[in-house]
């Protein structure tokens, strides 16, 4: 008797049989007193076990205008969405993200720029008629409440 519920049987050459009438059946064995529903007027009935041995390269999506999208993995087990390695974005309030990044579109940056360049920090501002300003930032050496002071 074939066992439906731990494993997927084999499906035997010559042997397997698949029922259709008012609904499909399956019997692997070619039993047809334990064959078991597949597909009838109430909808699908698949078990866990029918999908052991499903692999799939990827998946494709379509966003609600029609753009595709493909979601993977690659050998290293990294998620890839369209072929580029997925980095979970964050809002941490300390954090430091290493590696080189690109990014498209605008970046709204609030809170300030600060940039080290040469082991010096220089704080970036934007003044109202749009120019830029660099203020060299020096640290503290505990003559203030432990905030850094322009220079």
């Amino acid at each position: 008797m074939t066992d439906w519920n731990n494993k997927r049987p084999e499906i035997v050459n010559n042997v397997s049989a698949l029922g259709i009438g008012k609904a499909i059946y399956a019997a692997p064995d070619g039993n047809k007193e334990t064959a078991r529903l597949l597909v009838a007027a109430d909808g699908f009935h698949f078990k866990n076990s029918d999908f052991d041995d499903l692999k799939l390269l990827s998946l494709s999506m379509l966003s609600p205008t029609g753009s595709e999208f493909s979601i993977s993995f690659d050998d290293n087990g990294d998620l890839l969405v369209n072929g580029n390695v997925y980095t979970t974005p964050t809002n941490q309030i300390d954090e430091t993200i290493k590696g080189n990044k690109t990014y498209e579109g605008q970046t709204k940056l609030s809170g300030g720029l600060v940039i080290n360049s040469f082991g010096s920090d220089y704080e970036i501002s934007v003044d109202e008629n749009g120019n830029l300003k660099a203020t060299k930032i020096s640290k503290t050496l505990g003559e203030n409440d432990g905030k850094t002071k322009n220079q």
